[in-house]
């Protein structure tokens, strides 16, 4: 009986753990090719010469890698981009503050380094959530924008 508890524990224990690493893999991004970006290493990310907002946006999530964020954001009635360096803990950050309808969303991304960010924060209506599923939340966003285009257009 021991044996089985113990074994059983295990088994919940690797999922967890492979849960948990599938979440940070997801708020990761990549560029669609780091040969040719214009991010070169020669500038210091938290300068204001390098691009941290052209950085994000010409990004994918891992999760959709052939849909940059400019055009996730695209279903937004208006965009706001912030970049700032934080006082506490002194990294580079880009908000994107945007709304659809009465629904104003933040998506908070922490710049690694050249190429890299993970996403830090997502809020909805000033309401804090966990970023696991922002990127989710904004290919949904997209794809019913696009959705109801075309549907106008028809």
């Amino acid at each position: 009986m021991n044996k089985l508890l113990i074994i059983s524990l295990l088994f919940v224990e690797i999922f967890i753990i492979s849960c948990e690493k599938k979440l940070v893999y997801e708020s990761r991004q990549y560029t669609d090719n780091i040969t040719n970006n214009i991010y070169t290493n020669d500038v210091d990310v938290r300068s204001r010469k390098f691009d941290a907002i052209g950085l994000i946006k010409k990004s994918s999530f891992t999760m959709y890698p052939d849909i940059k964020i400019e055009d996730l954001i695209t279903s937004f009635n208006t965009v706001e981009w912030e970049d700032f360096i934080a006082e506490d803990d002194y990294m580079r950050y880009v908000d994107i503050i945007g709304t659809i309808d009465t629904n104003r969303y933040i998506f908070q991304f922490k710049i690694l380094d050249h190429y890299n960010w993970e996403l830090y924060a997502f809020e909805m209506n000033n309401k804090a959530y966990t970023t696991d599923r922002a990127s989710y939340r904004l290919y949904s966003l997209y794809t019913n924008h696009i959705v109801e285009t075309n549907t106008a257009t028809n």
